[in-house]
């Protein structure tokens, strides 16, 4: 990093995880003292201000903002910096906190810190859903149920919340109906879920995609179709943890363009984008491929 971005932005909001990020901010600022970096922490109120504060930094030319939180936190500054030279840096503060995951940033201050002080800037791509930005899954029907559980469960946590999740969400299982247009490819869907993948991490280490990479260019499409109960619980399980072989239920493709529609007369289902629900069908999602600069180790 050079001379001129000794003093670096830090986004944070204030009552996420009741307040518990606000312990960060002590260490934080003595590791970036210790690579020469002056923090300069900025609360923000919403999504849309983060984005919005992301976004002046950016017009003002700061080299890097960084996202202090969870995937949620990453995703609202990241939608400020979407098209321009400005990089995203992220500190783990969340529960899941995927993205960092993928990009091989590890929770432990200090050394999300030095990343943030001497790693490299990659180039990524971003999932567009009707202009609202993810970096990771777009999801529909058992991932809101399984979201639910996990941000309910008070005894248990890390990954293993989100597998009590999906266990929780297979007893008994919602159906979805969906109406979905795979790059102009129509596909009439019944089954649990629909997911639309960038990193195609979620809930802590889970798998939503094997093949996912985020800078493909490409979205992985993933229908999870109805089954046997029991041996579906087994195949979802198996697949959230990473083992993506043998589940004839689970369907895989390749997209740049999905549009997502339910029968005519049927009822609107939640989307769930990077673990939170914020939008409903109908929707469109894109990809928008090398759209955002992170800020990454040298070997990601």
């Amino acid at each position: 990093m050079n001379a001129a971005a000794a003093t670096v932005p830090i986004i944070l909001n204030p009552s996420a995880r009741r307040g518990a990020v606000l312990r960060r901010i002590d260490p934080l600022t003595k590791a970036f003292a210790a690579h020469g970096l002056e923090a300069t922490f900025i609360r923000s109120t919403s999504a849309d201000h983060a984005g919005q504060l992301a976004a002046d930094f950016a017009a003002q030319g700061s080299d890097l903002v960084v996202a202090l939180g969870g995937d949620g936190m990453a995703r609202a500054v990241a939608a400020g910096l979407v098209g321009t030279e400005t990089a995203l840096g992220v500190i783990a503060g969340g529960r899941g906190n995927d993205l960092i995951g993928k990009l091989g940033i590890p929770n432990d201050i200090e050394a999300a810190a030095a990343i943030v002080a001497a790693g490299r800037d990659r180039t990524i791509d971003v999932l567009d859903l009707d202009g609202k930005i993810s970096l990771g899954n777009v999801c529909l029907g058992l991932d809101s149920t399984v979201q639910h559980h996990a941000n309910t469960a008070r005894v248990i946590r890390g990954r293993w919340v989100y597998l009590y999740g999906v266990v929780r969400a297979l007893l008994p299982p919602k159906r979805i109906e969906l109406e979905l247009t795979i790059d102009g490819q129509h596909l009439a869907f019944r089954g649990l879920t629909a997911g639309f993948a960038n990193s195609g991490r979620y809930g802590g280490g889970l798998r939503l995609s094997p093949e996912a990479a985020l800078d493909d260019g490409l979205i992985d499409v993933v229908l999870l179709r109805e089954g046997f109960l029991p041996k579906l619980a087994v195949e979802v399980v198996e697949y959230s943890l990473g083992r993506h072989h043998r589940h004839p239920h689970i369907h895989f493709a390749h997209a740049r363009e999905v549009k997502i529609d339910v029968p005519e007369g049927a009822a609107p289902v939640e989307i769930i984008v990077d673990g939170d629900a914020i939008a409903q069908t109908p929707a469109t999602v894109t990809i928008r491929p090398s759209s955002l600069k992170v800020r990454v180790p040298h070997d990601r």
